[in-house]
């Protein structure tokens, strides 16, 4: 009687265990965005914590007067880089903005002298208005219009969502850890203690190798650009640090308006444009990712862009974006629990 009682107890926490995995799927799923808001919260706190953390052993300051100043800093870094570069790069954003149309146009001509780029102009109309005002008369135009100012407004709120729960979870994250590791046996919280400081350091070494990488793709874009004699160098070196955030789709999509640009210049300038993107990339794929990855962090490429793919279809552009930082993060979990914790201490 006994035995039969105990084995049911361990069907019961055996079946317990699976809904509440399948109710965590199912939640994650659900709430994905939510997820990867608080990630990305996480992220910039790390971010704060890190730069608090360099203040505090270099100077006097405590830790909390320290995450202070790092949040002087970087608004005043932001501030004054917007009020430097503004004029400069607002004129050429508001060019470039007039440019590309007449540079679509001029590429859908040269399409219509070839038989395959007919084809492939195929079903597109011949003005794009068409597409929003089929159906019901200006139904079409309002409805993209409320698209494009909610898909903007909620950008916005995302984004201050993530700077407040980074200055939040910056300013005590000790409080935060504590909390969270309660949830588990008292016999492991030391280990998770050790993972947590793992996954910090990880994140942090991605920001460092994210940002020296960004800032040398931009800079040296920029400058070819501007010994081609493209127009708009400095947005477009810009546009390309900033995409090269996003490992393997980012650099591509950067590309495109820099060929647009290039086309009413020729096709040998075209040719160059190309060329000096991937020479740029290749640079960056070749010779500094793998001098930072032995110092930093390194992901498997496959890996990261099946994750991307994944993470876009669950989520969007955000799922994209932080799927760099997400999988370094997994990758530590897996490693350091799973492999080490429970496979090579059976063996």
């Amino acid at each position: 009687m006994e035995h039969r009682s105990s084995f049911s107890r361990r069907v019961a926490t055996a079946a317990f265990i699976t809904l509440l995995i399948a109710a965590l799927f199912w939640l994650i799923g659900y709430a994905a965005s939510f997820f990867f808001l608080v990630f990305g919260g996480i992220t910039f706190a790390v971010v704060i914590s890190a730069m608090a953390h360099f203040i505090q052993h270099k100077t006097p300051l405590s830790y909390g007067p320290s995450v202070a100043i790092v949040l002087l800093l970087l608004v005043g870094l932001i501030g004054g880089t917007i009020w430097g570069l503004a004029p400069t790069v607002s004129q050429q954003a508001n060019d470039l903005a007039k440019s590309i149309p007449k540079s679509v146009d001029q590429l859908k001509m040269t399409l219509q002298k070839t038989e395959w780029g007919k084809n492939l102009l195929d079903g597109i109309p011949e003005n794009p208005s068409d597409l929003l005002s089929s159906g019901v008369p200006g139904k079409g135009v309002f409805s993209e219009l409320t698209g494009i100012f909610s898909g903007t407004l909620g950008g916005l709120v995302n984004v201050l969502i993530v700077i407040i729960t980074g200055i939040y979870l910056a300013f005590n994250p000790g409080n935060y850890r504590r909390g969270f590791v309660r949830l588990f046996n008292p016999s492991y919280r030391n280990r998770l203690l050790d993972v947590m400081d793992t996954c910090y350091s990880t994140l942090k070494n991605w920001f460092i190798s994210r940002t020296i990488t960004m800032t040398v793709v931009g800079v040296v874009t920029g400058i070819g650009l501007a010994l081609l004699g493209v127009p708009f160098a400095i947005v477009l070196g810009i546009i390309a640090g900033v995409l090269n955030f996003i490992p393997n789709l980012g650099p591509y999509i950067a590309l495109a308006p820099a060929l647009l640009v290039a086309l009413p210049q020729g096709t040998e300038y075209l040719v160059y444009v190309f060329a000096l993107y991937m020479g740029v990339q290749s640079l960056e794929g070749y010779v500094l990712t793998p001098l930072l990855d032995k110092k930093f962090v390194s992901l498997p490429p496959a890996l990261l862009l099946f994750g991307q793919v994944l993470m876009g279809i669950l989520v969007g552009l955000v799922g994209v974006l932080f799927a760099s930082p997400l999988i370094a993060v997994l990758m530590i979990i897996v490693e350091e629990l799973y492999v080490k914790d429970r496979l090579e201490q059976k063996t």
